[in-house]
């Protein structure tokens, strides 16, 4: 009988949420790799007996029977949700919405449901910090683009198991035309508002970024993804600085004149790690970083206005000048 309970508990645990499944000789398989020796038609009679007990569906797709549980159905969690980890899951339900899109959080609801039974009836102390913390954002808040509930499905069923996808993708830089992809889903990368999956296409090795508002559909394929030798994810992001449109391969050497206000500011968070902020006669600082030179940090520099000039390298003050200038005659 104890075999039978954790044999079954497992296959609990191995059936996803609604819209993705798992197929009985999945399930045969998975259990298999875990030790236990049943035949497949033990596996089908424990579904059958299961679904009697707890929301399961069971739909048709093509040749075979897919399991999955009910997308509303409870979090089945043994032990439950102790009131720490209902309170981690609460802030991010609470303090995450203006990161992700409204897709990605919807897998996460019935967690956040069961956070919220934890911590109003567990007599904890933790179930008022949610109220008690706030995080707010220095940035312009921009709201997430709209992404297809079923087009998200699918890239995260494709990172999850490894298979190529094939999208239909408006690219802002072709004009908005739709083209078709196959797509090799490498990573998830969430920056902002906007969603973006990093993929290389077709048979090639550069990675490329889509930004998932703007794929209008998907297909999941048999293939399975071929990754770039060694390719990692953080060091997609931060050595090569993928998504801050870096201009070119080497930092610049930054001599930055600034005021007082912003001075008291970039030392409490430096710029980066060299950085040296030095007084001047006249009540303003100079500042020096070796940083890259991206498109954010133009941005970054223009948002100072008035208070933050650049003194080199000179071609960057020469574009930032212009910029302003041409800034300041369209208000003119």
């Amino acid at each position: 009988m104890t075999d039978t309970l954790l044999r079954q508990w497992t296959m609990l645990q191995a059936i996803p949420r609604y819209p993705r499944g798992v197929s009985a000789p999945g399930l045969h398989e998975r259990l298999s790799s875990e030790g236990y020796d049943i035949r497949l038609r033990t596996v089908q009679r424990d579904l059958n007996t299961l679904s009697l007990e707890f929301p399961l569906l069971c739909e048709r797709q093509g040749n075979e029977q897919r399991w999955s549980w009910r997308a509303d159905a409870p979090v089945l969690d043994v032990p439950g949700l102790s009131p720490a980890a209902a309170l981690a899951f609460r802030l991010a339900e609470l303090h995450l919405g203006g990161l992700l899109a409204p897709e990605a959080l919807r897998a996460l609801q019935p967690h956040f449901e069961a956070a919220k039974r934890v911590l109003a009836h567990g007599g904890s102390q933790l179930a008022n910090w949610p109220d008690r913390v706030r995080v707010i954002s220095r940035s312009q808040p921009l709201l997430a683009p709209p992404i297809e509930p079923e087009v998200y499905d699918r890239v995260c069923q494709g990172l999850l198991e490894g298979r190529q996808l094939y999208v239909h993708y408006r690219a802002r830089s072709r004009g908005n035309e739709l083209k078709s992809y196959r797509v090799h889903p490498l990573a998830l990368v969430v920056r902002d508002p906007v969603t973006y999956l990093a993929a290389t296409l077709r048979d090639y090795t550069d990675v490329r970024q889509l930004a998932l508002h703007r794929v209008e559909a998907a297909e999941l394929l048999e293939d399975p993804v071929a990754a770039p030798e060694g390719f990692d994810v953080d060091a997609y992001i931060e050595d090569k600085r993928a998504f801050d449109l870096p201009e070119q391969s080497e930092p610049i050497d930054l001599l930055l004149r600034i005021s007082a206000g912003v001075a008291e500011h970039l030392g409490e968070a430096p710029l980066a790690a060299d950085q040296v902020i030095e007084a001047c006669d006249d009540g303003w600082y100079t500042l020096r970083a070796s940083v890259p030179l991206t498109a954010q940090l133009r941005w970054w520099l223009l948002g100072f206005g008035q208070a933050v000039q650049v003194l080199e390298p000179h071609a960057l003050r020469e574009d930032i000048a212009a910029e302003l200038r041409a800034a300041a005659h369209a208000y003119e």
